[in-house]
């Protein structure tokens, strides 16, 4: 079980994320007084959304006014790059500067952080978050295919093994197998890595998995 502001993820079912991808303020305070009035568990703020979002002081003025409505529910930090599906590019040493700004705020409960980008600085990182008792979502996207069971699995494994209290993965499926394979993998690995998992297949053909996460093992 791993906490993230009042929410324990691991426990008693899935809980529910709601992201937050408005390119102004104003559509960002708006879409957060709409999912405050929702029973959901964590707001997701997708930063990269954001117009303003490569200027760290505007970040952390957008987070001082967002993070007082949310009424207790957890606030996760997410700047998705262009790779995995997001919608600006980032530099390595930008990405990270700004989550070592960010960190130390207290204005939020989790950070993603993707796999797959600079080990060193990524280590440096996690382990300064920690300090600070930030939650870390360690992630990775695949918007084209869906990796085999065992290829899933070792990267689920990998995230672990860099210090992430929570992994998360999600695939595109191009047909019904790729579904079983993901819902196989999410069901080996709960018992095996003794960290929450959160698993999803995206599209139409993915969405059984968004509500089928207490079965197999996807806290959120």
């Amino acid at each position: 079980m791993v906490r993230i502001g009042h929410t324990v993820l691991g426990e008693k079912g899935t809980k529910i994320c709601v992201p937050i991808v408005g390119t102004t303020m104003k559509e960002i305070l708006d879409a957060t007084a709409v999912v405050c009035n929702t029973p959901c568990h964590v707001v997701e703020l997708r930063i990269d959304y954001y117009e303003r979002a490569h200027s760290i002081d505007a970040i952390i003025e957008l987070l001082m006014l967002i993070k007082p409505q949310l009424k207790g529910r957890a606030l996760l930090f997410t700047w998705r790059t262009k790779g995995e599906g997001g919608e600006k590019s980032i530099s390595s040493q930008d990405y990270f500067t700004m989550l070592e700004r960010i960190i130390p705020t207290g204005l939020v409960d989790a950070i993603d952080i993707e796999l797959f980008f600079d080990q060193d600085r990524m280590l440096k990182t996690i382990e300064f978050a920690k300090v600070h008792g930030i939650t870390i979502i360690m992630s990775n996207h695949d918007f084209d295919k869906t990796p085999a069971t065992s290829e899933l699995e070792r990267r689920l494994t990998l995230m672990k093994t860099y210090g992430a209290d929570i992994a998360k993965i999600a695939v595109m499926p191009n047909g019904a197998r790729d579904v079983l394979n993901l819902l196989l993998a999410t069901d080996n690995m709960k018992y095996k890595l003794n960290c929450p998992l959160i698993t999803m297949a995206m599209g139409d053909l993915g969405k059984v998995t968004r509500i089928s996460g207490e079965v197999f093992g996807s806290c959120l």
